[in-house]
């Protein structure tokens, strides 16, 4: 663990070698700074247009730079926040949804999706046409295991962006999770359309036919994931089963036999 660079610091440093205490006590400083040379850029009529607009852009910059860092050290973000910001630097709506969104996201990588959920669901609320928005809203969900919730948000994104593969793919195996099978297979179905190399997506599609007990469809998916991931055992296993569930116990038991020889490979 490294600590924070501030002497007699024992805390972990997160962001530029500080602590999440010690970065905000500088971006308090640091803030009304910026906000007085905005000000004093957009009054000086003495510099010509083309500085005028550098300095700008590189204060938007630093500005959004700085606003996502500390946001992203705070649990319990509020809308006061992004109103202060708001106030001091004139956000647009789409620079405030683009805040929540960097914190959100943040979250979901930290796997903390339960926290990352109010940020991404203020963004879509920001801008309801925002599909990446909602598919990351929805993958809040799965990952907390609210899959109707999940469900809606990947049904929302795919009507503004229907050729979404890692949307679609998402919906598929949400669908498999609440046991609808048929949904599940055409969601599936149309992100094979998309992206056919995928052997995940293949192994999904035999194991929702295999749900519906249509072994034909569900051995040529599990075969098709084989074909494109030869290594793994899982996909030997569930073809194993399927074989079985048709009573040719001969092709389950090499199945079987394949599966355990690649999982003791690995040990």
């Amino acid at each position: 663990m490294n600590t924070c660079m501030i002497k007699n610091c024992k805390i972990e440093a997160e962001e530029e070698g500080l602590c999440a205490q010690h970065y905000t006590e500088i971006i308090k400083k640091v803030v009304p700074e910026l906000a007085d040379k905005k000000k004093t850029t957009a009054d000086d009529e003495v510099q010509t247009e083309p500085k005028d607009r550098v300095e700008k852009e590189d204060l938007s910059a630093k500005t959004k730079f700085m606003i996502h860092s500390l946001l992203a050290h705070v649990e319990k973000i509020t809308d006061s926040a992004v109103t202060s910001f708001n106030n001091l630097f004139s956000l647009s709506k789409e620079q405030s949804a683009d805040i929540y969104r960097h914190v959100g996201s943040k979250f979901i990588n930290k796997s903390k999706s339960q926290s990352a959920i109010p940020y991404l669901k203020k963004v879509v609320e920001l801008n309801p046409e925002d599909a990446d928005a909602q598919f990351k809203l929805g993958s809040a969900y799965y990952l907390k295991g609210s899959y109707d919730d999940a469900i809606s948000c990947f049904e929302g994104s795919l009507k503004i962006d229907p050729e979404n593969y890692e949307c679609l793919y998402a919906l598929g195996k949400t669908y498999g999770y609440k046991e609808l099978y048929d949904k599940a297979i055409a969601a599936l179905k149309k992100a094979e359309g998309i992206k056919p190399d995928n052997p995940n997506l293949h192994y999904r599609l035999g194991a929702n036919y295999d749900s519906l007990e249509k072994y034909k469809e569900a051995i040529g998916s599990f075969k098709k994931a084989i074909e494109l991931d030869p290594q793994n055992a899982d996909y030997y296993q569930s073809l194993g089963f399927t074989y079985e569930s048709m009573d040719q116990h001969k092709e389950a038991v090499n199945c079987y036999k394949k599966a355990i020889s690649l999982k003791q490979s690995v040990k």
